[in-house]
């Protein structure tokens, strides 16, 4: 009986490491080609703020990029970052300096209104430097995952505020 116990344990467990197909750190990249990470700031208040990731066309091998995970958020837009297409770029957005419809009064049953959070659970257990691409083959709805480590932090974009 224990044996099925541990059977069914390293079944369950390797499951999520057959997850990811490839991995790729920044030693595999040319400088220019480095994955890297930098939060932009909007300079109004309410203006919003995020996380944009750049990451290197090679990593999808002319295949679809179908969500990107990245610091425990999920973003389905990629775009390419310049005319050479060289480099993609995913923006995530953050909820530090957003403007939130709440309701706030004293009458509890008002506030009572305001929409709570959702919580969906993280596919991937990733640290900060880490992203996880789902990729799609063009004529096939298999989809492969690519894993990028070592993403670098470039230094944050204050955006100033509008003109006085």
């Amino acid at each position: 009986m224990k044996a099925i116990y541990i059977l069914l344990a390293l079944t369950i467990s390797s499951c999520g490491a057959q997850k990811i197909s490839e991995t790729y750190t920044s030693a595999d990249f040319p400088v220019s080609q480095q994955a890297y990470a930098q939060a932009w700031n909007g300079g109004a208040p309410g203006s919003g703020s995020g996380i944009t990731l750049y990451f290197p066309t090679k990593v999808t091998s002319g295949k679809e990029v179908v969500a990107v995970y990245f610091r425990n958020s999920v973003n389905k837009t990629v775009n390419y970052t310049s005319d050479d297409r060289m480099m993609m770029v995913s923006r995530f957005r953050t909820d530090f300096n957003n403007r939130q419809d709440l309701i706030m009064d004293l009458d509890s049953k008002k506030e009572a209104q305001n929409e709570a959070p959702t919580l969906d659970k993280f596919p991937f257990e990733l640290k900060n430097n880490e992203a996880v691409i789902a990729l799609k083959e063009i004529n096939s709805d298999s989809i492969s995952y690519v894993k990028l480590l070592d993403i670098q932090e470039r230094s944050q974009l204050d955006m100033p505020s509008m003109p006085q």
